[in-house]
């Protein structure tokens, strides 16, 4: 699985999903932050969150 690079914006995007998780489901940020992945054909960044997959723009905006 390759390695995503994020914007600043897209990285306190994943910060922001990373907070929002409950305890019980929460990993390290770390291991959370390297479940991102490239999108296909584009240049957002995607990541399994809550059983959805998040997809995050380069200006920090999620959708799913």
């Amino acid at each position: 699985m390759s390695k995503a690079l994020l914007t600043k914006p897209q990285q306190h995007a994943v910060k922001r999903l990373y907070d929002r998780l409950e305890d019980n489901d929460r990993e390290s940020f770390l291991s959370f932050r390297r479940k991102v992945t490239p999108g296909i054909g584009s240049d957002y960044v995607g990541v399994i969150w809550c059983g959805m997959y998040v997809g995050i723009e380069l200006d920090g905006y999620i959708h799913t």
